[in-house]
């Protein structure tokens, strides 16, 4: 009888343990899923954040460029001239004289 009562008490204790281990990974489960959940709600803000940043730029810089008397299509001409120039210098600087 003593020997059935260890048997049945050793059965709750193991039974109990592989309850927690479920416990304990359905637990991990959840937090990683509640992090991802956090990381993608502060990409959102983030991204939102840079697309108004973005916008208000795009707005002062038009405002610049119309109290300057700039057009509209003059500005791509002086973007793609800057960055050709950059490039010219660095040639010239390498150049050899013969």
């Amino acid at each position: 009888m003593r020997k059935s009562v260890q048997l049945a008490a050793l059965a709750v204790v193991m039974i109990a343990l592989v309850g927690c281990d479920a416990v304990e990974q359905s637990a991990q489960n959840l937090a990683e899923k509640a992090e991802q959940a956090v990381q993608d709600v502060a990409k959102e803000a983030v991204d939102g954040a840079v697309q108004g940043l973005n916008e208000q730029i795009d707005g002062v810089q038009q405002s610049a460029n119309e109290l300057l008397g700039k057009p509209a299509d003059e500005e791509g001409k002086d973007e793609s001239q800057q960055s050709e120039a950059p490039a010219n210098e660095a040639v010239d600087a390498k150049a050899v004289e013969t």
